[in-house]
Parts: structure tokens; C-alpha cells; sequence
């Protein structure tokens, strides 16, 4: 067995898994944007919401959605979406994965074997990067949304602003409290 074909096979289940639950998160996106499942923390409306967050484990493939106001309180409870969507396409590449990490050790060039792992992660990312951003930008044109929506992975500081594409500075040092820089 061959460890690129396997980890290939692994990413093309992960394509199927997410494009057989597009239309599922292009609705729960769809109920973010109009508020439909915002669900608001008290003394604040959806109209202090300044700022859509939408936070991810590339790990886990999960997504948190909260809103910010202009200060960048958080304002909103956090509405999880994704987790269990995924779990055939966990259970399946955790059996490839599991072949491929019996092969490491067969594997000669450990340098080799390191650059295979992280192109399959890149790609891997990627895929669901792309993914996730194409599902939003429908979302976001069925319901004309204006509001700044920002997408990070939830342990890194960085992330994009999906509206202009550009890269954002997030300032994480409380729990509660995002600032964006551009």
C-alpha cells in the first residue's frame, strides 16, 4: 500500500462527506445571517452585532459562530454547527490513517515521510477552507448580508474578513473579546 494514494483516498472521502452536507450548513449559515438561530446574550439585540465570527478546528472540522458589537464584545451564545455532520468521514479516514501510521515505520526517509504528511494536511485544510468559503458565499448572496464575517481556525490569531478576502490580525487575549486589524 502505497501512503500518498491512501492519504489521497482519505481526502476524497472528506470531499464527499462535506459536499453531501453543503446544502445543510448553506441553511444554517442561511439562519446566522438573517438571526433566525442567533441567540442573544441578555441586554444586547441583534442590532448592537457588528461582526460575525465564525471559529474552526481544522482537527475536528467543528465551526462556532458568535457575533461581536463594535468593540468586540462577544454579544451572542455560541452556535456550534458541524461536529456530528462529519463522523463517517472521521471513522472512515481514521481506518486509512491508522494503515498509512503502520507504514511510517516501514518508511525509510523520514524527511520524506514528514513533507508527505504535512502536503496531505495543507491539502486537506484546504479542501475544507475552500469549502466552508464557497458555502458561506452563497449564504451570503441568497441573504445580502453586509455585515464583516471573520473566519479563523480558533487557536491562531489570524484570520480573513470572507467579505473583501483580506487578512485579518485578531487580537484573542480574552475569552469574550475579539479586535480585527487589517
Amino acid at each position: 500500500m502505497e501512503p500518498i494514494k491512501e492519504l489521497k483516498k482519505s481526502n476524497t472521502i472528506l470531499k464527499l462527506a462535506l459536499n453531501d452536507n453543503r446544502e445543510k450548513v448553506i441553511d444554517e449559515l442561511i439562519n446566522i445571517l438573517t438571526g433566525k438561530t442567533i441567540l442573544m446574550l441578555s441586554s444586547f439585540s441583534q442590532d448592537n452585532i457588528a461582526v460575525h465570527n465564525f471559529e474552526y478546528r481544522h482537527e475536528w472540522f467543528s465551526m462556532v459562530f458568535f457575533g461581536s458589537n463594535a468593540a468586540g464584545l462577544t454579544i451572542t451564545e455560541e452556535n456550534n454547527f458541524l461536529r456530528n455532520e462529519l463522523n463517517d468521514y472521521f471513522s472512515k479516514s481514521e481506518e486509512i490513517l491508522d494503515e498509512v501510521s503502520d507504514l511510517e515505520d516501514d518508511f525509510e526517509d523520514k524527511e520524506e515521510w514528514e513533507e508527505i504528511m504535512e502536503e496531505y494536511e495543507q491539502e486537506k485544510y484546504e479542501i475544507f477552507d475552500e469549502w466552508f468559503t464557497s458555502c458561506w458565499e452563497e449564504a451570503q448572496e441568497i441573504t445580502g448580508s453586509k455585515v464583516p464575517t471573520y473566519f479563523s481556525i480558533d487557536e491562531m490569531d489570524s484570520g480573513v474578513e470572507l467579505m473583501s478576502s483580506d487578512s485579518v490580525e485578531i487580537n484573542k487575549n480574552q475569552i469574550n473579546r475579539r479586535r480585527y486589524t487589517h
